[in-house]
């Protein structure tokens, strides 16, 4: 099996911070232009019997993973803790082989601004 190729982000792209009404999330440090690969996240893949029991605060983290025996992946980057938004400025895309989790921006984003992606799935919180 080859080697998983992994993408860190820039040094110092991607901050960790308080967000109003949010807890925390993601922001970048400086502009980032649409298209762009911000991180490549490394992740674990789990089996079914793997999985989290929803009780856990860390069931709420894994991404569906198609590729059996595994059904989910726990993310070990920056892409776990992007917050949801109806109008998101990133994706998040497995990439299977490699491993990871991918996160591109969907339009140009400011330097400061929180890194947000649509989960795809109804929000089982409040939308802040």
């Amino acid at each position: 099996m080859q080697a998983a190729k992994i993408v860190l982000p820039q040094p110092g792209l991607l901050k960790l911070v308080p967000i109003d009404g949010k807890g925390r999330g993601v922001i970048t440090t400086r502009p980032i232009n649409r298209g762009k690969l911000v991180e490549a996240s490394p992740v674990i893949r789990m089996k079914k019997a793997d999985r989290l029991d929803r009780s856990t605060v860390l069931s709420h983290y894994p991404f569906e993973w198609n590729d059996p025996p595994y059904v989910q992946a726990f993310p070990l980057g920056f892409a776990g803790l992007l917050n949801h938004s109806d109008t998101p400025n990133c994706k998040i895309e497995s990439d299977i082989a490699g491993e990871v989790l991918c996160t591109y921006t969907l339009r140009n984003v400011a330097a400061g601004e929180e890194l947000t992606w649509d989960y795809g799935i109804p929000p089982w919180f409040e939308v802040a």
